[in-house]
C-alpha cells in the first residue's frame, strides 16, 4: 500500500512541476526551450501565386527542414496587406503565428487609409529577408533611350511623359516622386492595380514608362533604363543602376518576418537566428534566384531602423500627393 501511495505522489508532483514550469495561460506548445514544437502558421497578407507568395513558401520550406516542424503559409489578402497584419496583431504572442510580408502595411498604408485596423506598436519586426527592387522600363522602340534622355524630355515638357505604377502610395510611385523632387522634374503618374495590370498597357504603348518590380520582368520584351537601387541586379546584369549613373537611390520594397509584440525574447532570438541561417543559405538563395530576387538579411535592430526611416520618408513624400484615403 505504501509503494502505491508513493507512486501516486510522484505522479502528482511531476504534474505539478510541469504546470509550474508553464506561465499562466501558456500551453505546452509555448515553451521557450523547445520552440518550435508544433506547426507554425505563416500569414502571407497577399494572394497566392505572386512573387512574395513564392518567396514565403521557399522560406517556409527551409524553416520546416531546419526546425523539423511544419511551417504553413496561409494567404490572408486584402486592404494592401493590412488584413494579414491585423490578424497577426491579434494573435497569441507565442511565436507560432508570424507574418512574411512587404513592410508596406507599416510604412505606406498609414498614409492611404483613414483608420488602420491595427496598432503598429502591436507588430514586432524580426528580420529583413529580401528587397523587392523596381526598375524604370520602356519598350524596345521607345524614343526614350536612357535615364538622361528621360530627364531632359521631362524638363523640356513637364508632365508630358507618363509612367505606370502599382497604385497610389505604392513603393514604385513613391520612388518616382522622390526622384522627381531630387531632380526637379515632373512626370505624369498613372496608377494600376499591380504590375499584372500595368505591364500590358506599357507593352501596348499606352504609357511611356513603367516602374515594375524586377521579378515581374522575366520574359517581357522591355528595355530597362535603370534599376532603382544602388547596384545592378543579377537578373539583369547589363542594366545600369541609379547608383551607377550617379542619380538618387530610392528605398526598395522591404520584405521580412514579423511577430506580435509581447512574443518572449528567447523565441524572438531563435526566430532571428533561424531567419539569418535561411536567408544566407545556398538553398534559399537558389530558390530566390528563380523568382529574380536576391536575399538581403538584416537583424531586427537594423530592420526596425530601416522601417522607421522609410516611414518618415513616405510621410514627407505623400504630403504633397493628392491621395484619397480609403
Amino acid at each position: 500500500m505504501q509503494r502505491t501511495f508513493s507512486s501516486i505522489q510522484k505522479k502528482a508532483l511531476t504534474a505539478i512541476a510541469l504546470a509550474a514550469a508553464l506561465l499562466p495561460g501558456m500551453s505546452a506548445a509555448d515553451s521557450n526551450d523547445t520552440y518550435p514544437n508544433t506547426r507554425v502558421e505563416v500569414i502571407l497578407p497577399y494572394s497566392a501565386g505572386g512573387g512574395v507568395d513564392s518567396m514565403a513558401r521557399a522560406f517556409s520550406a527551409e524553416a520546416s527542414k531546419l526546425t523539423h516542424q511544419t511551417w504553413v503559409v496561409v494567404n490572408r489578402p486584402g486592404a494592401g496587406g493590412t488584413v494579414g497584419f491585423s490578424a497577426l496583431a491579434h494573435a497569441h504572442p507565442n511565436g507560432y503565428t508570424v507574418v512574411f510580408s512587404p513592410a508596406s502595411a507599416l510604412t505606406n498604408a498609414p498614409f492611404l487609409v483613414n483608420k488602420m485596423p491595427f496598432d503598429a506598436d502591436a507588430i514586432q519586426p524580426i528580420c529583413q529577408v529580401f528587397e523587392n527592387v523596381f526598375a524604370l522600363a520602356v519598350t524596345p522602340d521607345s524614343p526614350i533611350k536612357s535615364i538622361q534622355d528621360l530627364i531632359e524630355k521631362a524638363k523640356a515638357n513637364p508632365g508630358s511623359i507618363s509612367y505606370g505604377h502599382a497604385g497610389p502610395g505604392s513603393v514604385p510611385q513613391l520612388s518616382i516622386v522622390a526622384i522627381e523632387k531630387a531632380l526637379g522634374i515632373k512626370l505624369n503618374g498613372i496608377g494600376y492595380r499591380g504590375d499584372g495590370q500595368m505591364l500590358p498597357d506599357l507593352l501596348g504603348g499606352h504609357v511611356d514608362v513603367g516602374v515594375p518590380a524586377i521579378s515581374s520582368l522575366a520574359g517581357k520584351n522591355l528595355r530597362i533604363l535603370a534599376v532603382l537601387a544602388d547596384k545592378r541586379h543579377p537578373a539583369f546584369p547589363d542594366a545600369p543602376s541609379m547608383g551607377d549613373l550617379g542619380y538618387p537611390v530610392t528605398t526598395p520594397g522591404l520584405n521580412g518576418i514579423y511577430v506580435p509584440t509581447g512574443t518572449p525574447e528567447p523565441i524572438v532570438k531563435k526566430l532571428e537566428g533561424l531567419c539569418q541561417t535561411i536567408v544566407e543559405s545556398k538553398a534559399f538563395g537558389e530558390a530566390a534566384a528563380n523568382f529574380s530576387q536576391v536575399p538581403a538579411y538584416l537583424p531586427a535592430s537594423q530592420f526596425k531602423s530601416r522601417l522607421k526611416k522609410t516611414y518618415d520618408e513616405n510621410a514627407e513624400l505623400t504630403r504633397d500627393l493628392d491621395i484619397k484615403k480609403e
